[in-house]
């Protein structure tokens, strides 16, 4: 197993608790299961019967479900058998109850990310739902398994359990399948795409089979609604942010794929920016768009926002489908820092959607620098917009002389930034 690799792309190997675009579905892949055979589309189970049951350890009683029951059936889902993975332990507890503070929550955040409002709404502490779980792989439990970790509250509905450990297992095939990726494939993956974007995928990914999982085998729940009602009423919108990755990735996942058994195309060739994420495109499509900018020496490129963060960011000073529409357009962008000082290039796709963003932007960073109680940010920070031109907009935060001194212009695709000083 290439867990080295597996952790440098899957920082945190764990879970909690309708086409989106173009690009035709893949056809059925065939897998590696963890003894390196190759997996038929459909395969009768040959391995006796200890090889595939789920030990069960803890408070084993809290569990109302047959662990492997539920495990056969996602090895089945996957075309896979229990000859070719092995069971994982699962280990129960009661519900974790993991409450998140302001100082968790923002701990990840850079200070630009706080200037525009993705720790807002941060009045409360964030507590996780049960029932949640991760996954623990081989090299980190006491012996050669995965352990899947469950914590079950009192009242926890059956159905959501199930789907729950139905989520967590995804996770173990992935782990013990190494993704299904070749050695090649594993490192042109690694080259190309960021650690968080592909635990969007993966995260995508389980919540994609679980869904499949409940269709098939489950009765009064609705995964899809659920997770959609959680990612618009989860607050602050660090915790939001952090969200995003279950539900476009679920989003992704389900645009690309017909069957579990098409996974592994989606895992070989997983979204490159956050705009093919949210939209359910593949890395060749869409593109970011030209975009050069070019500025003073004293300013330091800080890389691409994203659209995902956009939309984040304007959840707080509108509706989440206005967000939604007015980030939707995103082309490509350039951050730069000074010092406290932040230029935030964005170029859309066309004049209309820049003219959307503009108005959806200036109402945002208006309520931002109103705000009577800022959260992570200095009372007396500035905020301005400029229309660069028809598809680019510039967002100039930091100390208000600067702000309101600095000059942004178009010269063909290029962007300048300068001011008497830089």
């Amino acid at each position: 197993m290439r867990y080295g690799a597996l952790l440098a792309l899957c920082v945190v190997l764990a879970g909690c608790g309708g086409s989106l675009g173009p690009g035709s579905a893949p056809a059925d892949d065939v897998c590696r299961g963890a003894t390196g055979a190759e997996t038929p589309e459909s395969v009768a189970s040959t391995a006796p019967p200890d090889a595939s049951r789920v030990e069960v350890r803890g408070d084993g009683d809290r569990l109302p479900v047959n662990a492997t029951v539920v495990w056969l059936r996602v090895l089945d889902l996957h075309g896979l058998s229990p000859a070719e993975v092995p069971a994982p332990v699962v280990r129960v507890a009661p519900a974790s109850e993991q409450t998140f503070s302001q100082t968790d929550l923002d701990g990840n955040m850079d200070r630009f990310g706080n200037l525009i409002g993705l720790n807002e709404n941060q009045s409360r502490d964030v507590t996780l739902t049960s029932p949640d779980g991760y996954v623990a792989p081989p090299d980190f439990t006491d012996g050669n398994y995965s352990r899947v970790n469950v914590g079950i509250g009192g009242d926890d509905p059956v159905a959501d359990v199930e789907a729950t450990l139905a989520h967590e297992y995804v996770h173990v095939v992935q782990i013990e399948t190494d993704f299904c990726l070749t050695d090649e494939e594993l490192t042109q993956v690694q080259a190309n795409v960021s650690p968080g974007m592909f635990a969007a995928v993966r995260e995508g990914a389980a919540e994609y089979v679980a869904d499949v999982y409940a269709e098939r085998y489950l009765e009064g729940i609705d995964l899809r609604a659920e997770r959609r009602a959680a990612y618009e009423r989860a607050r602050p919108n660090a915790w939001k942010l952090s969200r995003a990755g279950y539900y476009y990735g679920y989003r992704h996942v389900a645009a690309r794929a017909e069957s579990p058994r098409q996974l592994p195309a989606v895992y070989e060739t997983p979204p490159e920016t956050t705009e093919q994420l949210v939209h359910g495109l593949r890395p060749d499509e869409a593109p970011p768009v030209p975009l050069s900018v070019r500025a003073g020496e004293k300013w330091q490129s800080r890389g691409t926002v994203g659209e995902l963060r956009l939309q984040v960011a304007l959840t707080e000073g509108v509706a989440e489908s206005r967000a939604a529409e007015a980030a939707a357009g995103w082309g490509n962008d350039t951050l730069l820092r000074r010092g406290d000082d932040y230029v935030w290039i964005v170029r859309m796709d066309d004049a209309a959607n820049a003219s959307d963003l503009e108005t959806a932007l200036e109402s945002h960073v208006d309520g931002l620098a109103a705000a009577t109680d800022p959260i992570g940010r200095p009372s007396d920070i500035a905020y301005r917009v400029v229309r660069v031109d028809e598809e680019t907009l510039g967002l100039v935060v930091g100390e208000s002389t600067t702000v309101e001194s600095l000059r942004i212009s178009a010269e063909g695709e290029a962007v300048n930034v300068s001011t008497e000083a830089a």
